[in-house]
């Protein structure tokens, strides 16, 4: 339980990481731009897509 980096984005100016928050009943999936909460997403891949988007 905790939280883990799952994956690490670099962008043209920005570093996007993709955060895994492992809970008791459910996992949430967090996107860090340059270390601030850039949004929650339902899957992996979801985060790994939007973080390509915006880099």
């Amino acid at each position: 339980m905790g939280k883990t980096v799952v994956e690490t984005i670099y962008g043209k100016y920005s570093k996007y990481e993709i955060v895994k928050d492992s809970g008791t009943f459910s996992t949430s999936i967090y996107l860090y731009k340059d270390g601030k909460h850039d949004g929650s997403y339902s899957s992996v891949a979801a985060a790994v897509e939007a973080a390509k988007r915006k880099g």
